[in-house]
């Protein structure tokens, strides 16, 4: 099976008033998803996000562009995110999970065995797995906003 694990885009920054979990994407980070989104290798068939606004946020441009429907799931939360956690989405060919900054990087370090994976905001990394457990994935791509801007250049 395929999966495609997102970075939330580039957020606003921390600032009195506003929770983390409010924090939205800037125009940047937008445009950052929409154009990696859109060199996406595989076409993905549902998104899972976490609920805080700069992941669903994501979810929905990646959505917008493939025509999908997004599941918000607290297994996506940064605190929770974790490999018993996904375990319990309903994975599916093609489906595309989308967190945040360090937990998701675990994530995919978990599945692929080990090492220490860095997604920069707005990236994508896709990987086929044989089951949610650690070494049981394979890391096929990882897509920037850079490589995707000089892609599309």
């Amino acid at each position: 099976m395929r999966i495609i694990i997102f970075r939330h885009g580039e957020a606003e920054e921390k600032r009195p008033g506003i929770s983390d979990e409010e924090r939205r994407l800037t125009e940047k980070g937008r445009k950052d998803v929409e154009c990696v989104a859109k060199v996406l290798p595989w076409k993905p068939s549902i998104i899972f996000t976490s609920p805080l606004i700069r992941a669903v946020e994501t979810a929905k441009i990646v959505a917008n562009i493939h025509g999908l429907e997004v599941v918000v799931d607290d297994a996506l939360r940064p605190e929770k995110t974790s490999l018993e956690g996904v375990k319990e989405l309903q994975l599916v060919d093609g489906a595309v999970l989308v967190g945040h900054a360090p937990s998701i990087e675990k994530l995919v370090s978990e599945l692929i065995g080990g090492g220490s994976i860095k997604l920069r905001a707005g990236s994508a990394t896709g990987l086929e797995i044989k089951g949610v457990c650690r070494g049981c994935a394979t890391l096929i791509f990882l897509i920037t906003p850079d490589i995707c801007s000089q892609a599309l250049t």
